[in-house]
């Protein structure tokens, strides 16, 4: 019977020594416990931008329905997904256009939070627009990617990962 050799693994080899130094470069609101904190006042940011869509909207739906005739006004399934779809192409164009123009919703703005670049830089256009791209995959999905920063261990949302930027207090 023929013995098998055993494989001596060298840790110096397979893990070199651990460079706590380097997290000293990274600003401290990209650190999970940071976002942790964070993850309330980000919500309450979105219930307001939401909201704030969410009244904008209403005043659309009752003008549309002011200017049907009157036997038009049958809300079959088709409709109403159709009302629905609206809805959250809004809330899309208007979190891609506040990021664009500042990185700040008006909900961001009363909690004191903005979205910044990991080296603490207000976006740019590049990082902007992939922000919005992820603010529509974080909505689709029935506002799976903003619950996601609940279970994340970076407590980041799926825009976040997306786009490279990270929410921080001003």
């Amino acid at each position: 019977m023929e013995r098998k050799k055993r494989t001596v693994i060298s840790i110096p080899e397979v893990q070199p020594e651990l460079d706590f130094a380097e997290a000293e470069h990274f600003p401290p609101f990209t650190f999970p416990e940071y976002q942790r904190e964070i993850i309330g006042p980000r919500f309450q940011a979105g219930l307001m931008d939401f909201s704030i869509v969410g009244l904008i909207y209403v005043v659309f739906v009752i003008i549309t329905f002011l200017q049907m005739a009157p036997d038009a006004t049958v809300l079959d399934k088709r409709v109403i997904g159709i009302y629905g779809l609206a809805y959250f192409l809004l809330v899309a164009i208007y979190y891609f256009l506040f990021m664009l123009s500042g990185g700040q919703t008006p909900g961001m703005k009363m909690r004191h939070l903005m979205v910044v670049t990991r080296d603490d830089v207000s976006l740019d256009p590049r990082n902007s627009c992939m922000r919005g791209f992820g603010y529509c995959i974080s909505i689709l999905p029935v506002l799976l990617g903003f619950a996601w920063a609940l279970i994340d261990p970076e407590h980041l949302t799926w825009a976040d990962k997306v786009s490279g930027t990270f929410v921080r207090r001003i």
